[in-house]
């Protein structure tokens, strides 16, 4: 019988992080940085001879600030860390990369903090220097206090800076209106749609994991542009579609293509959220995982954005193990059994099988078939 403590149940996965104090989520702790800087003048004043000792104190990395949020004081000290950095060369214009720093602030809140810096991917700005040319760059930094996780944003956050490519030119000739209104609001956009999603389906929440994890085809009517593009983000951060297509082989006849997409309707209007489902039943596990969002602080992105992606290992864990249970079955009976225990207990046993046939062998297609058989005479459900 399937070990009831190794079942992958998202609320048992989960639990531990309500133990968590409670932190401030206050836009004051979110600040951004814009710099400019010339790559080929890092190493013209440097230090040339060749038995000369490098100074640690010493950066020849020159950045100029072009709009920031932050104090003098806190500002220096992510430029001087963010130049040592950079001075290094190893960056990929448009990939950011994250770093925890120390940088000096008002004693109502901690010097710890995480940055996303990101060298933006634009044609360098030639401008000449002296007769000579000189190529122009911009890196671009998000400093929170307050949200431990931020990494986990890193694909929200790689989207957000390239809108920050379009208000850019030699002159920065935006600098004073839309460029500084576009920085400004980073947290809102990149951070808050989790908020505002949890408040706005409340209790429906869980339809939305369900979505993601059926990759269905989510069909909304009745949304604001902002409550749309919050609800696709959402369902975004939610799926496991990335690995899906690691899984996936070149197609064969006898696979089942997940691309076929159920089609899921959402409906908002001023006093309500109606869902349809055409017919799939939002399973067990997402339900739990709903109500685990729900006990949350509803500002708190980090926990969050964490208990979204417990909710994806959780199911990942599912996953893998019916995957062993099943191809232990070809030549074992019993694991065969273990097999249906489990799918029935795990809360999501519809949508696990539905992914097991993205790249099961012809072998393991025959045991889940006679699986599936014995299921539907049993008349259970596996939701």
């Amino acid at each position: 019988m399937a070990d009831e403590s190794d079942s992958g149940s998202v609320h048992s996965n989960l639990s531990e992080q309500n133990a968590d104090k409670k932190a401030p989520y206050n836009n004051c702790l979110r600040f951004y940085a814009l710099y400019s800087f010339y790559p080929n003048r890092s190493n013209k004043h440097g230090n040339t001879t060749p038995d000369a000792k490098p100074n640690e104190d010493e950066c020849n990395f020159s950045l100029s600030i072009a709009a920031t949020n932050l104090s003098a004081s806190a500002e220096t000290d992510l430029r001087r860390c963010l130049a040592n950095k950079l001075s290094k060369g190893s960056y990929m214009p448009g990939s950011g990369n994250f770093l925890s720093l120390g940088i000096s602030s008002s004693e109502d809140i901690s010097n710890s903090a995480v940055c996303y810096y990101n060298v933006l991917s634009c044609e360098p700005i030639e401008i000449e220097n002296n007769g000579e040319p000189e190529y122009k760059q911009f890196v671009v930094c998000f400093v929170s206090f307050s949200d431990s996780s931020l990494d986990l944003f890193r694909f929200e956050l790689d989207t957000y800076c390239k809108g920050i490519t379009k208000l850019l030119d030699a002159e920065l000739s935006q600098i004073d209106t839309n460029l500084k209104d576009y920085l400004d609001s980073w947290h809102q956009t990149v951070l808050e749609y989790l908020t505002r999603c949890v408040k706005r389906l409340n209790k429906n929440i869980h339809y939305l994991i369900f979505s993601s994890l059926l990759d269905a085809q989510l069909i909304i009517t009745g949304a604001t542009p902002q409550e749309e593009e919050d609800i696709n983000k959402f369902v975004q951060c939610c799926s496991i579609a990335p690995l899906v297509e690691q899984l996936r082989p070149e197609l064969d006849d006898n696979l089942v293509d997940i691309r076929n997409q159920p089609i899921i309707k959402l409906n908002l209007d001023k006093d309500s959220v109606t869902f349809d489902t055409n017919g799939n039943i939002p399973s067990q596990f997402c339900r739990l995982a709903g109500e685990h969002l729900l006990t949350i602080e509803s500002q708190n992105i980090t926990k969050l954005r964490d208990s979204l992606e417990s909710v994806k290992l959780a199911f990942i864990h599912n996953l893998n193990k019916v995957k062993r249970f099943l191809k232990q079955a070809e030549i074992d009976h019993y694991a065969l059994y273990r097999s249906y225990l489990y799918l029935r207990k795990c809360g999501s046993g519809e949508l696990l099988i539905r992914y097991v046939k993205i790249d099961a062998t012809s072998e393991t297609l025959s045991v889940l078939k006679t699986l599936e058989e014995f299921i539907q005479k049993q008349g259970h459900s596996l939701q």
